[in-house]
């Protein structure tokens, strides 16, 4: 039903075609499924399949939001998440192929989180951020819970920075958490929580973002901790088994683009109403 939105316009409704849900649930299917696999296929073979269907996926969920802002909703929210897809689609490919250079010292996996790929993932969150606080509108949110989660986000990071001394892994482990705590105030303050997808993909990104960062931090310097899964009857590293952060983080950007796709639809667009005579 149209509603009245202002002098002369009326809110249009936009029908978002099932082969796009059906895709992007497909992809979150897919991807919580390969999680579990980490058990069976090879490591070096897990790594590879799932890099590239990081990739593939970002890629994917850039395709549905820009077809959706030329086509079902203009909306700049659209927009800004079609480059965060697409950075990021571009930062995973050259992310694992970095961490196939020669393991020394200085290069290969450990090398590939001081790299400029980090700088992407960060500016994958800002993207958000800066869509949120265009898009939204800003509501009451009291000052002291916003340094409450400032605090709390910061222990982790200091207390590695205690431990390790400040290097530019832990400075980058700190500026994560800070711009993760960031992107998770701006999407409360500016009313994206009210969508249950939306703000499932955005607690699953934050959450594994920082376990990816404290998996090339505390879990690199710490290599023989180790765990045997009984069932599987297979012992990995931390770090190894942290691998599954790929699939999930997947997981995070479909839900993320089923959540744009259902504020789209339920904001609609506002069109100017036909004259009458």
């Amino acid at each position: 039903m149209d509603n009245d939105s202002g002098p002369g316009r009326y809110r249009q409704e936009i029908r978002i075609p099932g082969a796009a849900r059906y895709l992007l649930w497909g992809i979150l299917v897919f991807s919580v499924v390969f999680a579990a696999l980490i058990v069976i296929i090879p490591l070096p073979l897990y790594r590879l399949i799932g890099n590239s269907f990081e990739a593939a996926a970002a890629f994917v969920c850039m395709g549905v939001c820009l077809y959706a802002y030329r086509f079902w909703s203009g909306r700049v929210i659209l927009l800004l998440a079609a480059f965060a897809f697409g950075e990021y689609g571009l930062a995973t490919i050259f992310w694992y192929l970095s961490s196939l250079l020669p393991l020394t010292a200085l290069l290969g996996r450990p090398f590939v989180f001081t790299s400029v790929a980090e700088l992407s993932f960060f500016g994958f969150m800002l993207f958000f951020i800066a869509g949120f606080q265009i898009e939204g509108k800003k509501e009451p949110f009291p000052a002291v819970y916003s340094w409450l989660l400032f605090a709390l986000f910061l222990v982790i990071p200091l207390l590695l920075i205690g431990t390790y001394g400040i290097t530019l892994r832990t400075v980058l482990l700190l500026i994560q958490f800070i711009v993760v705590e960031q992107l998770i105030v701006v999407t409360i303050r500016y009313g994206f929580v009210r969508y249950p997808l939306l703000w499932a993909g955005i607690c699953a990104r934050c959450l594994f973002s920082m376990l990816y960062g404290l998996r090339e931090t505390l879990f690199l310097y710490h290599p023989s901790w180790t765990f045997t899964l009984p069932l599987a009857d297979k012992t990995f590293s931390v770090y190894d088994f942290l691998s599954v952060v790929g699939p999930i983080i997947i997981a995070s950007i479909a839900l993320l683009t089923l959540g744009l796709l259902d504020y789209i639809v339920k904001q609609g667009t506002d069109t100017q109403k036909p004259a009458r005579f």
